[in-house]
């Protein structure tokens, strides 16, 4: 019985043990669950500020980003328009560098045609210092001689055929001179020899002046008289045959010889002392070829020349190798 009533006792004890035990625990748990509670809502609240903070800086970064879009939209056409520009400043730099291509080349061109227009004033200069400084040496381009009978100053059939050679040698050049020089043999006394040679140089003057119409400027004569016969020589009929002449000489300024060369397209050889020595020297000339030469220079006096210095008014075009 005891036993049992222990038991009893022991169970009341341990039920009303257990009674305020649990009544402990739920109050624990009930605070434990408070305080969660709290935490849990001081958290979420923690986290919904964060998240509000976070979501305000992504929309601020989205604000940010949209902005940055927009300048990089802006910045795009900028670019685009930068590089029509640049596209635009590459042509016009093409162009500008074709155009310097081409002036350039029209420089070149013209420095070139500069040269060759030095190059053809210095020839031109070169030549009018030759044809100054030769404008009175000549060459002989031809020779002829014709004869005359005994005491006779008429042209023989026979030598009709040489004068006009000469004469068309002569007016082929208008600076050509033509040397006349007469002679005579050794019969009669030297008055009447000299008489006769120059009627003889005078009758082929003459007949180139009226048959030919050859420029008396251009005939140069003198009389020689009779021929003087060499130490021992005898007067035979082939040697006074022979003496009874005129000798024809053909003369051009080399000058002008030089141009009908280049013209020609022949190569022209330097003058010779030879060709120098044949420098025209003054000669008995008629009196008709003295006024015409006065004229001419009476003519070409105008105010230009008269201006020009003192030596280069007394040169004619002849001089030059013009005509």
């Amino acid at each position: 019985m005891i036993p049992r009533l222990l038991a009893i006792v022991l169970c009341g004890a341990v039920a009303a043990v257990g009674c305020a035990t649990k009544s402990f625990v739920q109050e624990q748990v009930t605070a434990a669950e408070t305080k969660l509670a709290e935490k849990v809502t001081a958290t979420k609240a923690g986290l919904d500020k964060r998240a509000d903070t976070q979501e305000t800086k992504l929309r601020e970064t989205a604000e940010r980003t949209d902005e940055n879009r927009e300048a990089i939209d802006v910045a795009a056409e900028k670019l685009k328009d930068l590089d029509a520009r640049v596209d635009d400043v590459n042509a016009v730099a093409t162009g500008a560098r074709a155009q310097a291509d081409e002036v350039a080349a029209e420089g070149a061109q013209a420095a070139a045609r500069a040269e060759q227009a030095a190059a053809a004033t210095a020839n031109a200069e070169a030549r009018l210092t030759q044809r100054l400084a030769g404008r009175n040496k000549y060459r002989v381009v031809d020779t002829k001689a014709i004869y005359f009978y005994s005491g006779r100053i008429d042209i023989r059939k026979q030598d009709v055929t040489t004068l006009d050679e000469v004469a068309h040698t002569v007016a082929a050049d208008p600076n050509a001179i033509l040397e006349l020089q007469g002679f005579a043999d050794t019969q009669g006394s030297d008055r009447y020899n000299r008489v006769l040679a120059r009627e003889r140089m005078e009758v082929v003057m003459r007949y180139l002046v009226q048959q030919h119409s050859i420029e008396l400027r251009q005939l140069h004569g003198i009389a020689m008289g009779k021929v003087s016969l060499a130490a021992g020589e005898k007067s035979t009929p082939e040697i006074m045959a022979e003496a009874r002449r005129v000798d024809l000489r053909v003369l051009t300024p080399w000058s002008s010889w030089e141009d009908r060369t280049e013209l020609d397209q022949t190569p022209v050889a330097p003058p010779s002392a030879t060709m120098e020595a044949l420098t025209e020297a003054p000669s008995a000339l008629p009196m008709q070829v003295h006024q015409s030469e006065a004229s001419e220079a009476s003519r070409l006096e105008s105010p230009a020349r008269r201006r020009a210095p003192a030596f280069l008014r007394t040169l004619t075009p002849q001089d030059l190798g013009g005509e």
